[in-house]
């Protein structure tokens, strides 16, 4: 077997070991990038290796897990390069983001309690070199973007499908309002914003999370709306602001092709050299007025087309 291979069947392995609900062929043939043959020979290596799987019947779909004992500690010890990147997250969101570095924190702390003290010793001069030489760029934000009791209580009422009540300073105001919302989902960014609807109007709302000063789980039911997803949501928009989605087309000159290459504008964007070197970018999003800002590097060199929906 090709060292790619290995690698490839330790992923997987880790990967069905840590899974709660067990992983399909067709989940396995995404993580893998490979077709449902390749993921079927694939789950039998691991098979083969480290015994039989957990068999989980999901309707018509069979799911597969492997026992948490069925791994030996080689294959799911970290490495200093995740360790690493572990902590330098923790450090980036110190200062705006405490609330999220202290649930970051704790996780690095379990992993490392976790450890066998060989590989503690073996990981950590390695980990420190790298903590030394790599510093995140601060960005503009606001100072702390969001509480930690806040956090806690809006995902707990997310979780039990419970009403929120929260006081809230509207942007460009300090005084405080009361409102009852029904919470959807999060979205994290440079500010971060809670989706949400109000009692008798479903329409998704953003509120930033900064602003709430203070959050309260209150015993009423409340679900978000059937079939609401949070990443659909989010992946509407340029950015942030929600608009009525519309076909866009960005054509770079020949000379910011390369650059605009390299840039991801919107995930479900392509890509389309053209025949005099330039670049072809199309998706469909709202968002225009942030895409323009972004836009703005290249002055001249890209042409932004918008379309209606019908056109």
């Amino acid at each position: 077997m090709r060292h790619a291979k290995v690698v490839s069947a330790l992923s997987l392995a880790r990967d069905l070991a840590a899974t709660a609900e067990g992983l399909t062929i067709d989940d396995i043939a995404e993580r893998l990038g490979s077709s449902r043959r390749t993921a079927e020979r694939m789950r039998d290596v691991v098979e083969a290796t480290f015994g039989p799987l957990d068999r989980l019947e999901d309707g018509r779909r069979l799911r597969f897990r492997l026992a948490a004992g069925g791994i030996g500690r080689f294959a799911v010890a970290p490495t200093a390069d995740e360790l690493a990147e572990l902590l330098n997250i923790v450090r980036a969101l110190e200062l705006r983001d405490p609330a999220r570095a202290r649930i970051f924190a704790g996780l690095a702390a379990k992993i490392a309690a976790a450890l066998r003290d060989t590989d503690r010793r073996r990981l950590a001069a390695d980990v420190e070199i790298r903590l030394r030489t790599e510093v995140w760029a601060h960005g503009v934000g606001p100072r702390e973007a969001c509480r930690a009791e806040v956090l806690t209580a809006v995902r707990e009422a997310l979780v039990a499908d419970r009403l929120l009540e929260c006081v809230y300073r509207r942007v460009g105001s300090d005084r405080p309002v009361v409102l009852r919302l029904v919470p959807y989902g999060l979205i994290f960014g440079t500010c971060h914003y809670l989706v949400a609807g109000f009692e008798g109007c479903e329409d998704p709302r953003l509120l930033r999370l900064d602003r709430v000063d203070r959050a309260t789980v209150t015993e009423a039911v409340a679900r978000a709306p059937a079939g609401f997803d949070i990443r659909t949501y989010a992946r509407r928009s340029v950015g942030l602001y929600q608009e009525d989605l519309r076909p866009i087309e960005l054509l770079f000159q020949p000379d910011a092709a390369s650059e605009a290459e390299a840039m991801l504008f919107h995930p479900d964007q392509t890509a389309e050299r053209l025949d005099d070197g330039g670049l072809r970018i199309r998706f469909t999003a709202g968002g225009i007025e942030e895409l323009k800002r972004h836009l703005v590097r290249w002055g001249d060199r890209v042409s932004l087309v918008e379309r209606s929906r019908d056109g």
